[in-house]
Order: structure tokens, then sequence, then C-alpha cells
């Protein structure tokens, strides 16, 4: 199972991934790109580093192919997968995916923008609005897209 979460800044992709999927000890491996593990499920990225930002936001931008091939290698093995954040929110990913027919569930979580830049703003960030606007178009439209082929499903986390 590939478990994917998308949504805007500031929405609660991370906490809902924390509180849903990485409950317990956490570890985090070093491979192809680091990846976190409960040992239940393998979150891409690292988590539990008390840092404000976690999972793929800790991954270079342009960490897209690594963090195909680190999905190809976890799915060979039989791993559960979970991978969430605007670095794999793209048509490249969401294509390789259909791909590599797995069982994939997809949710969005959304909340207001208000309550996003509440909620960047608590945390120190100076993420304009307007980024946040953009971040919560992106992923609406690829959840209209791609909610059908993956057992889409919405969470609203205001």
């Amino acid at each position: 199972m590939i478990v994917v979460i998308i949504g805007q800044s500031g929405g609660g992709k991370t906490s809902f991934a924390k509180t849903q999927f990485l409950q317990g000890e956490l570890k985090i491996v070093n491979d192809i790109v680091p990846y976190t593990t409960n040992g239940r499920i393998c979150a891409v990225g690292k988590y539990g580093i008390g840092k404000r930002t976690e999972g793929t936001d800790t991954l270079p931008y342009n960490s897209g192919a690594k963090i195909r091939q680190l999905i190809t290698k976890l799915h060979s093995e039989g791993k559960n997968i979970l991978i969430e954040g605007d670095r794999i929110n793209n048509r490249a990913m969401f294509e390789f995916l259909r791909k590599l027919n797995a069982d994939v569930k997809l949710y969005l979580v959304t909340c207001s923008l208000e309550t996003s830049i509440n909620r960047l703003r608590a945390a120190g960030s100076k993420i304009t609005l307007k980024f946040v606007k953009a971040t919560k178009t992106k992923s609406k439209n690829n959840f209209l897209q791609w909610a059908e082929y993956f057992n889409g499903e919405v969470i609203t986390n205001d």
C-alpha cells in the first residue's frame, strides 16, 4: 500500500501523516533518500526531528527521481509507503504511481486559507497568502485528476 497525502501549505499534511500513520518509535533510514519507519510503514523523508518542516520537505526540490527510485525499491520489498508534501504533488509522481500498478490511497488535506496562514505564522513561517492559495489550487486540481485512480478522500482539517 502506498499512502499519498497532498494539500496546501499549512493545511496539516504532516500532522495528519504523523497522527494517522507514524505512531510509535521512529527510526530514520539513510537510503537512496532518507525515510522514516515505525516498522509498519516507510515514510519518505525525515520525521520526528524536532523541526517545523518534516517529511519530504527535508529533501531537496530536485529529489523527485530519487524519491521514485526509493518507492520502486520499497514497493518491490513489499513495504507500506507514505509520501506527502509539495515535492510529490506533481504529474510525474502521479503518472509514476499509476504505472507502478500499486494499491494507492490518496488524501487531500485541506482547511481554510485563514487557518493555513495562522498555522504558518505560529510556526514562524513567512510563506505568503498568494503561495498558500497556489498550493491549494494545485492540490485540488491534482486531487480532482487522480482521485478516481487512487481511491481519493478529502480530509478537512480546520
